[in-house]
């Protein structure tokens, strides 16, 4: 039996799933640790005194953070209510009282005013 070349959009479409796998790892939030080495008395040593004194320095940060005061409550203004409706632009008042003054000049006339034949 013959193998059949695997066509190029196939093998781009694998290429591209493994990429992705791969960089699906590298965005982890936080930041990242070194692992505890495997060999050497020396370096777990170090290994261990680092982490102790990162663990101190932490308790430390947070312990002065606790301690600073907290920020004063900020007073409410009581007129400073929230709207209990949208703003509107209240209607010109009409001076004459006339529904029709103000209102633009119609090219038919007045139907009062217009003679009937």
């Amino acid at each position: 039996m013959i193998a059949r070349p695997i066509p190029f959009a196939r093998l781009g479409m694998i290429a591209l799933f493994f990429s992705a796998t791969a960089l699906a790892g590298c965005g982890l939030p936080g930041q990242l640790e070194q692992p505890a080495p495997l060999y050497g008395t020396q370096a777990k040593a170090d290994y261990a005194a680092k982490k102790k004194a990162e663990a101190e320095e932490r308790a430390r940060q947070d312990a002065a953070r606790k301690a600073q005061p907290q920020p004063a409550s900020v007073v409410e203004d009581p007129t400073n209510q929230p709207l209990t409706q949208a703003p509107y632009t209240p209607a010109i008042p009409n001076p004459t009282g006339n529904p029709r003054d103000g209102a633009p000049a119609s090219s038919l006339g007045d139907a009062s005013t217009t003679p009937h034949p």
